[in-house]
């Protein structure tokens, strides 16, 4: 039992490893390779705990991430333009 426990632990704490370093890198786009290195991980094991503990693989995620960098960068700049254009 405390086996099993402590594998729970070291996998969720693998994954939020995994996440601090994708999320700092988001805008590099880094390589599975690269989040497996950081986590002294093989890629096949990153990928198989990352999956099983945040229920997509770390390539969506990052995915995600740069999608919603994406959506808030050109609400910005929307913003930015809108303001511009109603002060003349």
């Amino acid at each position: 039992m405390r086996d099993a426990i402590a594998d729970q632990v070291r996998q969720y704490e693998i994954v939020a490893r995994a996440i601090e370093f994708i999320r700092h890198h988001a805008l590099t786009q880094p390589t599975l390779n690269e989040i497996a290195i950081y986590c002294d991980l093989s890629e096949f094991h990153l990928q198989k705990v990352f999956s099983e503990w945040a229920g997509v693989s770390p390539k969506r995620f990052l995915q995600y991430l740069t999608k919603e960098y994406a959506k808030q960068a050109l609400r910005k700049t929307l913003n930015d333009i809108y303001r511009a254009t109603s002060m003349r």
